[in-house]
């Protein structure tokens, strides 16, 4: 197709859109099965407006990559490549957006300040910068943070024990929970699942406990959450994002949603 001055106009075919349109929601629906583990179809049909014969292609497209089971109405996560893939394909997402969210997320610690760290793949961004910060105490649950930040001497590692999650790489449950109870810092650093209107959410209840008292350990919590986070959805609701006091997030952000974030009190910073 031309315009009147002889220049070729192209447009999206409703194919390639809806193609578009399924690979992004088959996305949200294995961050799902991340949180979870598992899912009905029925659950996802309602979560995200669709006919559950849309969930059922959805499916049948995740089962031919390897990525998940079907089972009598519902779907779960191979256990095969759990842990795998539910480390590496968060680690994957948005990592370009991250970039400057971890810039900023930085800047605000100092030298000889407590830490705690979730077990978040966006705080794990943060992880190769903190050693030229040292020294450091780092109070944590995720093994990955252990691992990578063991060879430093000038870093105070911490680890919360308590009951061992292999597709998190991290320790909950009770254990964990009184563990945390028993300390305190001066920040924590975390991101979440979801975003709706202003509240931050999880889809795994024993996260959400085990945050929620990590929050409470420190004197200021910062929230990083890339702009792919800001989507309806959510099952346990962890916080206001106004309990933050910093919520840091990139400049993909719609501008709508940055305003009503900021009518509802919250301290969003766009880091560019």
């Amino acid at each position: 197709m031309t315009d009147g001055s002889g220049s070729v106009i192209t447009t999206a075919s409703p194919q390639s859109s809806k193609r578009r349109d399924n690979s992004a929601r088959q996305k949200q629906i294995l961050d799902v099965l991340l949180e979870s583990g598992s899912a009905t179809i029925e659950g996802l049909a309602e979560r995200f407006g669709v006919s559950r014969m849309t969930i059922h292609r959805d499916s049948h497209a995740l089962v031919q990559q390897g990525l998940i089971d079907k089972l009598h109405g519902s779907i779960v996560l191979r256990n095969k490549v759990t842990t795998q893939k539910t480390v590496n394909f968060r680690r994957s997402r948005a990592t370009d957006l991250k970039d400057a969210i971890i810039q900023r997320a930085v800047s605000l610690i100092q030298p000889e300040q407590v830490l705690v760290l979730d077990d978040s793949t966006t705080v794990a961004a943060m992880l190769p910068l903190l050693p030229a910060l040292a020294p450091l105490t780092i109070i944590t649950n995720a093994v990955g943070v252990i691992q990578a930040l063991s060879p430093y001497p000038n870093l105070k590692l911490i680890c919360l024990g308590g009951d061992y999650n292999p597709p998190r790489n991290a320790f909950f449950g009770l254990v964990c929970e009184q563990a945390a109870q028993s300390l305190r810092a001066n920040m924590m650093f975390l991101s979440t699942s979801i975003i709706h209107n202003a509240t931050a959410f999880q889809n795994d209840q024993d996260v959400v406990k085990v945050k929620r008292i990590m929050m409470d350990m420190a004197d200021q919590c910062v929230l990083l959450v890339d702009s792919t986070k800001f989507r309806k959805g959510g099952l346990h609701r962890l916080a206001s994002l106004s309990e933050f006091d910093h919520v840091l997030t990139d400049s993909h952000l719609k501008p709508s949603i940055a305003k009503a974030l900021a009518q509802e009190d919250v301290n969003l910073e766009i880091c560019t």
